[in-house]
């Protein structure tokens, strides 16, 4: 598949590696000969804060932040950070929703009601898919920090990437050290 533009947004809790998905991504993308941009808002960046980030790729690209309605899919790290983001679906209800059950309390915050969360994305997609990545990636690696990894293997067939190509992108953007955890990781979510 030859793509115009496609629209990314990503969204999590600073430290949960947002930034190192559009890294592996991005050098994917390009490899595959495609236009890349990527950007991320976020209020101080601390550990723990609300970060979202964007990815833009095909043929033709204008800026790197999408209009709000645009998004092709959205994936959520957290379960609740994809409601900020849900501004970013479109209005036919086409966004693609990858949610990761994964839940981090915020100290004397209230943890949003799981019907909400469903009623909220169910008003915004007909594509809605959640993701036990954490669990998966404790299970099979013993390393919670490759749920990630998990994530980018469950993406990967509805983007229609070669599975090679990301392979040498995980390659390239981690240490030695733990390259084959987040590649055992990454088949993991490309078998979901």
């Amino acid at each position: 598949m030859i793509y115009d533009c496609y629209t990314i947004v990503i969204t999590g809790l600073g430290g949960q590696g947002l930034i190192k998905i559009i890294q592996i991504l991005g050098t994917a993308l390009m490899n595959e000969g495609y236009k890349v941009i990527s950007s991320e808002t976020h209020g101080l960046s601390q550990r723990g804060g609300k970060v979202t980030c964007f990815l833009r790729f095909g043929n033709t690209l204008n800026a790197p932040i999408p209009m709000i309605g645009t998004a092709d899919m959205i994936i959520a790290l957290e379960e609740s950070t994809i409601i900020d983001a849900l501004k970013f679906t479109k209005p036919d209800k086409s966004t693609l929703l990858i949610i990761s059950t994964y839940e981090k309390n915020v100290l004397g915050q209230e943890y949003p009601s799981i019907q909400g969360l469903l009623n909220n994305l169910y008003e915004r997609s007909d594509k809605i898919y959640f993701i036990p990545a954490m669990e998966i990636a404790e299970k099979q690696t013993g390393n919670p920090k490759t749920m990630n990894s998990v994530i980018l293997g469950y993406i990967t067939k509805f983007l229609y990437l070669n599975k090679k190509v990301l392979e040498e992108s995980i390659n390239h953007n981690f240490s030695e050290t733990i390259i084959e955890l987040n590649l055992k990781a990454f088949n993991e979510g490309l078998n979901l």
